[in-house]
This record gives C-alpha cells, structure tokens and sequence, in this order.
C-alpha cells in the first residue's frame, strides 16, 4: 500500500454571492506528498489553481495564505492538476488528509468541471486515526496540536498546502497505518463529528447581502432579505428567523414550485450569506427543536414578568 497525503486551500467570493456548484468554495491550491509502503517520501509537489468562479483573490484567505492574485492568475487548471496528481495513483494507493474538510470540497469542485469522484482512490481521514492510536479526547485536533503531542518539533508554516500535507505526512510516519485503516469503521464511528447538513448539502441558492451592524441586529436584517425562486421567479414564503448561534439564525419556507424550503443566514465577515436548501425530515427537525427552544425561552422570560409585577403590585398593596 502505498499513500497520497494531500491538503487543498480554497478561494471564497469577496462581494458577490456565492455559486450554488461551489458553495463552500475554489481550490486554488494543492500540496500532496507520494509515500511507499515504507513511508518514504518518494515525490513532493504543490500545485496552483487558477479559479473560473472565484476568481478576485479573497484578502482574508490570502492573508491567511500568502496565496495572491498574481499567483493563482498564474494558475493551471483544476482538471490539469488533477491529471499531475493521478500520475501517483496506483492500484494500492489511499489518500489521506488532516480532517474532513477536504474531500467533500475536492469533490464538489470536481464535479463542476465534469469529473467524477469515482476516479479517486479511498480516502482515510488520518485525524480520526490519530484520535484512536493517541486516546486523543479531541475528535479535531489541529495540525500543530497534533505535533505537539508527538513530540515533533519541525518548524514549518502553516496554512500552506504543501506544508500542510508534509505535517500529515510526519504524524502519519508515527502512526500505525496499516492498523489504523484497518479498524477504520469503527473508529470513524467513534470520532466522526457529524456536519450539519447546510455544509454538505447543495443549496438551491445563495444570496449574500453587506451587513455592517451589530450582530444582535442581525434577524431585522434577514426579516428584511427578499428571495426569489431561482426557477420560476415567485417570492419565497419565509417564516420568523430563529436563532442558531452567535451569528447565525434559521427559517423554513414555501416555494410554490420547489415545495418547503429551509433558510440558513449566517454572518460573516460583514455579509449575511442566506442560503436557501430542500426542506427534509432532519432539517425540519432542527427547525423545530429550535422554534420549540424559543417558545420555551418566551414562556420564562414571561412567567419571570409576571412575578415581577406581582411582586410590585403587592408591595404598592402593603405601602
């Protein structure tokens, strides 16, 4: 058996809304690591992808990469780095990445350039692994805290796709992999952290709108975002936005055309991105649960006012 150990950094929009075949964003560059059985490291590489959706360079990511606009101008294009990478491809090779963020976005991007994933070799998330051999009792362990925990003291730069996929590769040399893989049911059974569906899902549409204000303004905001069904062009039916998190709140939907609909606004970056999805038995159900928490949160805060003016009236009685 032999491995490739990769690592993808993606590209996000910058003013315009995102597209609904790249949702979670472009890669714009792949680092991978061929390794023998032997865990020697026989070819290194790192790749730069020249984007078609994305194609203004996101200053966050490229503050966080170094990655510039002249850099991925200079780009090839997906399907030709793929083409270099599958030259290490063999009948015995695995792929292998630090976590799970990666696959799900190689293959949607795959997708939009008309490759099938089927041409992927199996791929093992190396953190779930890690997890296992090490009694690790964080289930996404960072890179560098893996390292650490090693005893690795390489100095390397994060954040980089190459960088990062030599940093997999060092902790993979400390691991049983042959074990690991083996086992490997049970122990994504153990460590997976199930992602929501609004991050695997493909939505109907995204819209993205400039918010400056405060987060707690946020839910007038998305009462305020009008939707339009990308088919037959009626407006959307919405509910109440409900909140989720911190910067975050959900809605559910009616689209005469498209049936129930579930709405995702989150707040990043100074843009509410809404995201609008297929309503199914497990979204309604975090729908739900949700407007129930709410219900319960309006029931208290009103039984707390009432004791509260009870607690008044009868102190103006007794004066």
């Amino acid at each position: 058996m032999n491995y490739i150990i990769f690592d993808l950094e993606w590209n996000q929009p910058v003013n315009s809304g995102k597209s609904s075949e790249m949702p979670h964003g472009e890669i714009i560059q792949i680092g991978f690591v061929a390794v023998s059985e032997e865990m020697e490291i026989t070819h290194r590489e790192e790749l730069m992808i020249k984007p078609v959706i994305y194609r203004v360079m996101n200053p966050y990511v490229s503050t966080l990469t170094g990655i510039t606009q002249a850099d991925i101008d200079r780009g090839m294009s997906l399907p030709e780095a793929m083409e270099i990478m599958s030259r290490y491809f063999g009948a015995e090779t695995v792929l292998m990445t630090w976590g799970d963020d990666d696959m799900p976005i190689l293959r949607e991007n795959l997708s939009y350039h008309g490759i099938g994933s089927d041409m992927l070799p199996a791929h093992y998330n190396l953190q779930r692994i890690f997890a296992a051999q090490t009694e690790s009792h964080l289930r996404q362990t960072g890179l560098k805290t893996a390292l650490e925990i090693l005893g690795i003291t390489d100095e390397i730069k994060a954040h980089d796709a190459l960088n990062d996929a030599y940093m997999t590769y060092l902790i993979a040399k400390k691991l049983d992999l042959a074990q690991g893989i083996g086992n490997y049911a049970g122990i994504s059974e153990k460590t997976a952290v199930k992602r929501p569906l609004w991050e695997t899902q493909k939505p109907v549409f995204v819209v993205r709108s400039v918010f400056s204000g405060n987060p707690s303004g946020m839910a007038a905001k998305c009462r305020g975002l009008h939707f339009c069904c990308p088919q037959c062009g009626k407006d959307f039916f919405g509910t109440e936005p409900v909140r989720l998190g911190k910067n975050s709140f959900i809605a559910a939907g009616e689209c005469p055309d498209l049936g129930g609909l579930f709405f995702r606004f989150s707040l990043k970056e100074g843009y509410i991105s809404a995201a609008g999805f297929r309503m199914n038995d497990e979204l309604d159900g975090i729908y739900k649960a949700r407007l129930s928490s709410r219900e319960k949160r309006e029931k208290r805060r009103e039984m707390f006012r009432d004791a509260a003016r009870m607690k008044r009236k009868s102190k103006k009685n007794d004066e």
